[in-house]
């Protein structure tokens, strides 16, 4: 009996032992981790042309494609097989008015909303026009980027960058900055936009001194539950909302780029337009918010001043020949960002091009690299964020 019992009592220390002393999995600081995209599977086409994904609709069955040098509009079934084709640009009654300022998105499985810089438009599925959303101003499209993700939809409101509110504004910058709200909330039910977010305080842009141009402080946002964050293409931070409040940043992250060039204030800024050297500072192309604490981001580090010109001199009036210098030039890519630290970037196979579509950790489409590869047909890659 007493053999017994210090057998019992052993085996209870042994079993306590092994619960307070088991060793904690290591972990890689995120600075050292070596990730990738990997290719696991794909969307098959039976068009030819530069065709990229946009949007899954809600119950995963559905996807919505655009060819990027005909604006052409594809809705597909899980196997590729074309369902719809149309396009909703240009002259017609069913077509957006204004430049398409980004992608179009599922508002549900039955429709989408594609922005313009005059509104934004509701569509069904085979491309009736259900509903046009314009506010009582005039939109402006200084910069057009037809591949960015310009709004997002929470709870019956649409969350988005909309410039030309405050236009009247624009000749004076300082005023600009101090003034001017940067994104607009349509209420799905009133038909009402809303301007919202002044530049935060804790935000160059927000400065009553330094004047910044409108390509440097164009607007990214993405939300991630009840959290919308902001960020400019020229500025390494990122500042979350709540979407209660959209006035004050409850959070500010900046962004610890290995290098990111920023243009010097004390150069003047062109009112209303563009200086093409501007185009080649340190850009922040595209954030996701893969939760609340981590984020995807396209950055580009920039070029510096002797570079660029000589760039620029060397491409003359052929600006495809000098965007295709920037980009052999240029470092940058997709990288992580935890809050404090971000990954290398991130590798991916040669016959990935850009990101589309990021659904999880473990989905996230690209479309073809052109460059490297030649076929009948068009394809969307499905890639998962791994260990190297």
């Amino acid at each position: 009996m007493k053999n017994q019992l210090l057998l019992f009592v052993f085996t209870l220390l042994i079993g306590f032992a092994c619960q307070t002393k088991e060793p904690e999995l290591p972990t890689t600081p995120l600075s050292e981790q070596n990730l990738e995209f990997e290719i696991y599977d794909s969307l098959v086409m039976d068009y030819l042309g530069n065709v990229n994904l946009m949007d899954i609709s809600p119950d995963g069955n559905t996807f919505l494609l655009i060819d990027q040098n005909t604006d052409s509009i594809f809705v597909t079934n899980l196997s590729g097989t074309i369902l719809q084709q149309y396009k909703r640009t240009g002259e017609g009654p069913e077509n957006i008015t204004g430049n398409r300022t980004g992608i179009a998105k599922f508002f549900d499985d039955e429709s989408f909303l594609i922005p313009s810089s005059r509104g934004i438009f509701q569509y069904s599925i085979d491309g009736s026009l259900l509903k046009s959303f314009i506010p009582d101003f005039t939109g402006l499209s200084q910069l057009v980027i037809p591949s960015n993700e310009a709004h997002f939809v929470k709870n019956n409101k649409v969350y988005m960058s909309l410039p030309g509110r405050y236009s009247d504004l624009e000749q004076n910058v300082l005023d600009f900055q101090e003034q001017s709200k940067r994104l607009e909330v349509l209420d799905i039910a009133t038909d009402e936009f809303e301007s919202v977010t002044h530049f935060p305080k804790t935000s160059k842009f927000s400065s009553t001194t330094k004047e910044y141009g409108s390509l440097e402080s164009f607007s990214n946002i993405t939300l991630k539950g009840d959290t919308l964050f902001l960020n400019f293409r020229s500025e390494p931070k990122i500042f979350g909302y709540s979407l209660s409040n959209l006035d004050s940043p409850v959070s500010v992250q900046t962004i610890p780029f290995p290098a990111f060039l920023e243009r010097n204030p004390d150069k003047k800024v062109e009112k209303g337009s563009f200086n093409l050297r501007d185009f080649f500072y340190g850009t922040i192309n595209k954030i996701i918010a893969m939760d609340e604490n981590v984020f995807l981001i396209s950055y580009l580090s920039g070029l510096s001043d002797e570079v660029a010109n000589e760039m620029i001199a060397e491409g003359g009036s052929d600006f495809d020949k000098i965007f295709k210098m920037a980009g052999e030039k240029n470092q940058g890519g997709l990288v992580l960002f935890d809050g404090k630290n971000i990954s290398p970037i991130i590798s991916k196979p040669e016959n990935l091009g850009h990101m589309n579509k990021f659904v999880s950790k473990e989905e996230i489409w690209f479309s073809l690299n052109f460059s490297k590869a030649e076929n009948d047909y068009s394809i969307i890659y499905k890639t998962r964020l791994v260990q190297k």
